[in-house]
């Protein structure tokens, strides 16, 4: 049962929209308290999980079509859908609550709107009709950084915008990349991604249209003094090096190359979040 719930929830992939959300609480100058630090990682891992949760609720069929996704606990009855049903409710209330009152309303409903925009807006209706989920459900994946500011600062400003930003313009090579390593696997489940109908030299131009503007996006953080060098010169490598091998797949789209772009988007996305978490850091203890 406990490995069901976990396959159902998802912590892991959940705590990595928390990691999202620290550059967040660390952007507006001061360092937040454990208290409310706890709060708003807490509420948004447990928002998180209820959407994952209620994602494998919806996709119950197209996931029994998939290799990747058939012996998923919903799919193999190993997990009654009542039990599923029942604990993303509890999880989305209590984080929603959890949110609303030990950090800022603000941030409690910018939680909830990325998780009714994953449901209702991405899994329902683009993922399944339209070419363009992958750049649109991005929408929901980056809004992790807006909470944490909406926490501490209880507004969204420019810091919250550009690291929305970010983490937007990351997603599309990330997940395209995925996409093709198991390209078959969606052909099965009949989604429109890019790969399974445009094919593959389409979808690495797109990859590397939004890799480089994410290197541009890069650039212009500190350009608009919202971080230094700490900042910069790991982000902007690590940027480079994944759209070096993005650049590669054009010789060589095999599904183990897909894969390291894949990967090296992972290394990526953690290596600027610690950077900018640390980049304000030293910036808030200097002053």
């Amino acid at each position: 049962m406990r490995g069901n719930t976990i396959e159902l929830l998802k912590p892991g992939i959940a705590f990595s929209v928390v990691i999202t959300v620290i550059p967040g609480l660390l952007s507006a100058g001061k360092i937040p308290s454990l208290a409310l630090v706890a709060a708003t990682l807490v509420g948004t891992l447990l928002v998180a999980m209820s959407s994952f949760a209620y994602n494998q609720i919806i996709e119950t069929r197209t996931d029994s079509m998939m290799d990747r996704t058939r012996n998923r606990p919903l799919v193999t009855g190993k997990l009654p859908l009542w039990q599923a049903h029942a604990l993303a409710f509890v999880l989305l209330v209590f984080g929603t609550y959890l949110l609303w009152v030990q950090s800022t309303p603000l941030a409690a409903g910018i939680a909830l709107f990325s998780f009714v925009y994953y449901l209702l807006i991405y899994t329902l209706w683009l993922k399944p009709t339209t070419v363009q989920s992958t750049v649109l459900g991005g929408v929901c994946g980056a809004i992790g950084p807006m909470i944490g500011e909406a926490a501490i600062a209880n507004r969204v400003g420019m810091p919250g915008i550009m690291l929305f930003l970010l983490l937007f313009l990351w997603q599309p090579p990330h997940f395209w990349a995925l996409a093709i390593a198991r390209r078959e696997d969606y052909r099965k489940a009949n989604f429109p991604l890019l790969p399974v109908l445009k094919g593959i030299p389409e979808t690495l131009r797109s990859m590397i249209f939004y890799q480089w503007l994410l290197v541009v996006a890069t650039i212009a953080v500190p350009l608009l003094g919202l971080a230094g060098w700490i900042f910069t010169v790991p982000s902007l490598f690590s940027s480079l090096v994944t759209l070096l091998l993005i650049y590669r797949m054009r010789k060589d789209a095999s599904a183990s190359s897909a894969m390291k772009v894949f990967f090296a988007s992972i290394a990526h996305n953690l290596v600027w979040h610690a950077a900018f978490s640390v980049d304000a850091a030293v910036g808030i203890l200097r002053d």
